[in-house]
């Protein structure tokens, strides 16, 4: 890949993936139609530039993480009688969420590993535009919300009902962020609980959906070489990093219902006009 569209693509993973607009199904599209890149190489492009931002996520949230982390083993351990300093509820939040995700997740996966492949590229991008519009009214669905509820209080039926949520994600053009932060709106918690549980969430589902299961399914024909990735995921990890605060503010306070709307129309309009 040539410096420019490792440098756009970089920034461009480093912004979007703090917004509720899929971060993946934009790059991808920068990727194919700006850059004319190897559909083979999609799923590489899209692994390299998730491991710069989820460090970024984990550096910016390492204090919860560490928390969490020394509650789970002490939840092993005991047999869930102990967790630490952690809440047992907030516990069963992360483990119901990342169970709901994986129920909902795999078999959509599955489903899009055989079908996909064999579509036309430019009717995967309507695809991906009416994801985005999907997404586009998740977060419209949240306004005039009552949200009240501190992240404290979330429990295991919180957390099953954002990961089933979160796992429409895997559907092109569908956000993340934005299917699961409209579950925890819908079920009334604040705007700064809403994206912290949200995104500490992304942390293990970015990792076991997009890394590994993705990566093992999916990342096979064709080769990336090994710099390119690093290049990749150090600048998403950079501007990400940079980001990441300022841009999660603008997400607690700003209805990118509209954003999303919009890159999804211009999404679908360039794959139809390639179609006919």
């Amino acid at each position: 890949m040539d410096p420019l569209s490792i440098l756009v693509l970089g920034v461009v993973q480093g912004i979007t993936e703090w917004l509720p607009v899929s971060s993946k199904t934009i790059d991808s599209f920068i990727y194919l139609k700006f850059f004319n890149g190897d559909p083979n190489l999609v799923l590489y492009v899209l692994l390299y530039l998730h491991l710069g931002t989820l460090l970024a996520a984990a550096i910016y949230f390492r204090k919860q993480i560490i928390e969490l982390t020394k509650g789970g083993w002490a939840f092993v351990f005991s047999r869930g009688k102990e967790t630490g300093s952690v809440k047992r509820e907030t516990l069963l939040f992360y483990i119901f969420a990342l169970a709901g995700t994986g129920i909902l997740a795999v078999p959509l996966l599955l489903i899009q590993k055989r079908y996909l492949p064999n579509l036309d590229a430019n009717l995967i991008f309507v695809l991906m535009g009416a994801g985005l519009l999907a997404t586009a009214a998740l977060l419209y669905s949240q306004r005039g919300k009552v949200r009240n509820r501190p992240g404290a209080e979330a429990g295991w039926l919180d957390g099953l009902m954002t990961g089933l949520m979160q796992g429409l994600s895997v559907i092109p053009g569908v956000s993340r962020s934005g299917s699961a932060t409209s579950a925890l709106v819908w079920r009334g918690f604040d705007p700064a609980s809403t994206f912290e549980l949200a995104f500490i969430l992304s942390i293990p589902t970015v990792l076991i959906a997009e890394v590994i299961f993705n990566y093992a399914l999916g990342a096979a024909g064709g080769s990336f070489p090994a710099m390119d990735g690093l290049a990749l995921a150090s600048c998403s990890f950079v501007v990400g990093f940079l980001t990441i605060d300022a841009l999660l503010r603008v997400a607690r306070k700003v209805d990118l219902s509209l954003v999303a709307a919009v890159f999804g129309l211009l999404m679908i309009a360039a794959g139809l006009m390639q179609i006919s």
